[in-house]
């Protein structure tokens, strides 16, 4: 049957459907080897390699909240009165940081067990960053990897949503929101050695009636339809794509949470035999 690689893409909140996704899979006893995951994804992919089981992540849940939204108000209320001072980002990101601390210690992501890949992007030379706990096999020339680093530092800088978050800084780059680039990760996912990978898909751009009444309403459906493009077209290169139906739930609409993890278990319920077939079982 060979390697199995999970694929876990961007989405904000709706990520936290990757929770019921890897629970349903436990469930039928379908083993994951390695995983690779961007943004909302990266979040969860490095929790589950370090070793927390999809239960244990489940109850972390409930204690996520807007009071880990570090907003950089001082930056912000500078700059109205200055136009020299510096926002790279409405959110400093150091919170979320501090949460992955709390649960992996200064753990870096070199001496992580199980094969990860989390993917961030280098605003400054155009190029995909590539975090791995271990051997990264590709002959993408446009690609760096990283293997010394802690994992909070990684998932920072995988989950640094451009304008929303403040760009993380690591060792001369300027890194930002994998999904920029690979929203979903099946690519990192063969590169770990998986044989067969189960990628999952959470961007969708299905039709809407909003007016769109702002700059900002008309900039995120355009950054939501170039990114349910780029998916659609990565996914292809999965074995199986799974793409719970989370609707359209806001980056930051923590209230969701528990509901896209429903949505993702019972998704992934729904096509557990589809799935033992494609694997082969």
């Amino acid at each position: 049957m060979g390697k199995i690689g999970l694929a876990l893409g961007g989405g904000g909140v709706a990520g936290s459907a990757h929770l019921g996704v890897l629970l349903a899979l436990e469930e039928a006893g379908i083993p994951v080897d390695c995983v690779a995951g961007t943004s909302a994804g990266a979040i969860v992919a490095a929790l589950y390699a370090y070793g927390y089981g999809p239960e244990e992540l489940i109850g972390m849940v409930s204690a996520i909240n807007k009071r880990y939204l570090d907003y950089d108000y001082l930056s912000l209320f500078l700059r109205l009165i200055n136009r020299s001072v510096t926002v790279q980002g409405i959110i400093k990101g150091e919170k979320l940081r501090d949460l992955i601390v709390n649960k992996t210690g200064n753990t870096r992501i070199s001496d992580i067990r199980r094969p990860l890949a989390l993917l961030s992007s280098d605003l400054q030379h155009a190029r995909q960053v590539v975090f791995a706990s271990c051997e990264y096999r590709h002959d993408d020339n446009e690609v760096d990897v990283i293997t010394d680093i802690p994992i909070a530092d990684a998932v920072q800088a995988s989950f640094a949503i451009p304008v929303l978050f403040r760009p993380v800084a690591h060792n001369g780059r300027l890194l930002v929101d994998g999904g920029i680039m690979d929203n979903c990760p099946v690519t990192a996912a063969r590169a770990l050695g998986a044989d067969k990978v189960i990628a999952v898909n959470l961007v969708c751009a299905n039709p809407v009636s909003t007016p769109f009444p702002s700059i900002m309403s008309v900039l995120s459906r355009v950054i939501s339809m170039n990114l349910a493009i780029q998916a659609r077209s990565i996914a292809r290169h999965a074995d199986i794509v799974l793409h719970p139906d989370v609707g359209t739930v806001g980056v930051l609409e923590f209230p969701k949470l528990h509901a896209c993890i429903e949505y993702g278990y019972e998704h992934t319920r729904s096509r557990i035999k589809e799935i033992k077939e494609t694997l082969g079982w």
